[in-house]
């Protein structure tokens, strides 16, 4: 058995066909778990679970806790369907995850991706960053971590997961969250789509309503930046922060209240900063 495993919730037209190399070695397996019913993949070197109608999350929430099988394995990856990768990069991905020792993880997404938030975008000055959020999109996990976090699925009876990665790092204490920028990936299509209004008002209402009882936020700051080498890069919060600008420049040309938003999640990295060197304990979110 290989030692990761990527969980994709899929559907007919989804693009895990691309993740895998035909005859070429790699170190995780591929578990499918449809939402309608999918092509055969006789000629695909992967798993595929029987058909659970549904969000994505609904369908993982119910694999997760009746299929104990990814519990063998060192790391867990659950991306979208919609996600354009190299095998190279994924194996990629994963052993920079567990080299840099993250929790929770997700690789860095492509310059031309579909997005929702900035943070999740690739950095171009870092091959990795410790942050506060990971995005629903493309997480990956720890063993461990995926278990102490899976009783959060319950919470979302939509199944559109909306607040449960703002919910994830404070459980994790904002602790070994990475986003592995040198890896990235293409998100295809676009974000945020529902099918009819009431829907939409439904799963905003639900990631509300996560926040607002667990006292959490989305926490887009960038604690540390990681060199190709895996050497964190030794940079005060102004150089920290400079940096970040230099690697997103591409979004902020796209639309210059980027820089605002990267200013204005940083902050509080500044303030705990300043509250380390003077030796009081505070917590950086």
């Amino acid at each position: 058995m290989r030692k990761n495993l990527i969980l994709a919730r899929v559907g007919k037209n989804s693009l895990h066909r691309c993740w895998i190399d035909q005859g070429k070695a790699r170190d995780w397996d591929l578990y499918l778990c449809p939402f309608q019913e999918i092509p055969p993949q006789t000629e695909l070197d992967c798993v595929v679970g029987r058909v659970i109608p549904g969000p994505k999350w609904t369908g993982l929430r119910q694999l997760l806790n009746e299929w104990n099988g990814w519990r063998e394995y060192d790391q867990i990856w659950l991306p979208d369907d919609d996600i354009l990768a190299t095998q190279d990069t994924i194996t990629a991905m994963f052993d920079a995850a567990r080299a840099l020792q993250f929790q929770l993880f997700a690789p860095g997404l492509h310059e031309g991706s579909h997005y929702a938030h900035y943070v999740g975008m690739r950095n171009r000055c870092f091959f990795a960053r410790r942050v506060g959020f990971v995005e629903i999109m493309v997480p990956g996990f720890r063993r461990a971590a995926l278990e102490q976090l899976l009783p959060t699925l319950d919470l979302s009876t939509t199944g559109w997961g909306w607040g449960l990665d703002s919910l994830w790092p404070k459980l994790l204490g904002y602790r070994d969250l990475g986003i592995i920028d040198g890896v990235p990936v293409l998100h295809t299509r676009p974000v945020g789509q529902f099918r009819d209004a009431e829907l939409g008002r439904r799963v905003n209402e639900e990631s509300d309503r996560i926040l607002a009882e667990h006292g959490c936020g989305q926490r887009m700051v960038t604690f540390a930046g990681f060199d190709e080498d895996l050497r964190e890069r030794q940079l005060s919060p102004d150089q920290l922060l400079a940096d970040l600008v230099q690697g997103w420049k591409y979004l902020i040309r796209r639309d210059p209240r980027t820089l605002r938003w990267i200013v204005k999640q940083q902050e509080p990295f500044f303030e705990w900063a300043e509250y380390k060197v003077a030796g009081t304990p505070t917590s950086p979110c």
